[in-house]
């Protein structure tokens, strides 16, 4: 919503119900505190990865660069996630390369299909975690977004900010695109910014890589390729204008149509491009490879993190190697 990222009319309007989700955060978190309500803590390091606001931070691509990270440290992650998105709704479920978006979510299947890592989804991220380690041997698990799901406790916290648009208007929901107030930011050490700015030191950037088929993600294209043309272009993710100004500085003249976040797509919305060529993000494209798309490509990007983030890192992932009891 556009009225989120700045004060108006309709912002002021809505400010006493941001008062009332505030303080019910607050109350919320204060119940967890006192034990009033229970946290279920794990035998491994659960690592929450997730932001203040609603709408694409780039935490996803943030999960992927941490679990390549910790592969490559010798760990075996791990992922639980919510499933938004999905029609599973009770219990928890393994998802793998070959899940159905529609059942698990779009952004589980992407992770899934994109790491060599075993996921689960569940409402309840506490079953969803008891239910991957039931089945796999993970020595850590990564938790895409579950900052506000207390019910599960947290070794560590990286909490994703857009270095764009920052904190909206500051207002909470439904005034602002803020969970809780900007205040929560002090109760992690781990605060990362999606920028290039050299001023944040945490921080990590969107590094395009190539296109790729939809049907053959093995067949690409240099990022070129359809460079000083016209093409259209589908989205349907938490922030489109960044994945289209990425297509606008590699040349591209884009025909956009934009969906809601998580949208579901349907064969007659996509069957005019069947014959034409069709761009999209990686996220749409585990929805959209059960259709008849014979020239359609999606974005390859990954999270480059700063070499201060990397250090830091690694550093505080040595701990959990050479302390078993930092594991609590």
């Amino acid at each position: 919503m556009k009225c989120w990222y700045r004060r108006n009319s309709l912002s002021y309007l809505l400010w006493p119900f941001s008062l009332l989700w505030q303080w019910a955060m607050i109350l919320r978190q204060n119940l967890y505190k006192r034990g009033i309500f229970s946290t279920t803590h794990f035998p491994i390091p659960i690592i929450v990865v997730g932001n203040l606001t609603v709408g694409g931070n780039g935490k996803t691509p943030v999960i992927i660069a941490l679990v390549e990270l910790l592969q490559e440290m010798g760990f075996k992650p791990g992922i639980v996630s919510r499933g938004y998105g999905g029609s599973l709704k009770k219990g928890a479920h393994l998802v793998t390369k070959a899940s159905n978006a529609t059942l698990v979510g779009d952004e589980p299947l992407l992770l899934a299909r994109r790491l060599n890592c075993p996921l689960a989804i569940g409402a309840k991220r506490v079953e969803a975690v008891n239910r991957l380690l039931a089945h796999h041997d993970c020595d850590v698990v990564l938790s895409d977004d579950g900052l506000q799901h207390l019910a599960m406790g947290r070794a560590m916290e990286l909490v994703v900010v857009d270095g764009e648009r920052q904190f909206g208007n500051g207002f909470c929901l439904p005034a602002g695109p803020l969970r809780e107030g900007i205040k929560r930011l002090q109760t992690t050490d781990w605060v990362i910014y999606h920028s290039v700015e050299t001023a944040y030191a945490q921080r990590f950037f969107l590094q395009p890589n190539c296109f790729r088929s939809l049907k053959n993600p093995e067949l690409t294209r240099s990022l070129q390729a359809f460079s000083n043309q016209t093409v259209d272009v589908i989205a349907a993710i938490g922030y489109p204008k960044r994945f289209l100004e990425a297509l606008h500085a590699l040349g591209i003249t884009v025909k956009a149509k934009i969906f809601r976040d998580h949208h579901v797509y349907t064969e007659d919305e996509l069957a005019r491009y069947k014959n034409r060529t069709l761009l999209m993000t990686e996220k749409d494209a585990v929805k959209c490879s059960v259709f008849d798309l014979p020239d359609a490509w999606y974005l390859d990007v990954s999270a480059v993190l700063s070499k201060d983030l990397e250090d830091r890192l690694k550093k505080h992932f040595l701990l959990w190697k050479n302390d078993e009891h930092t594991l609590r």
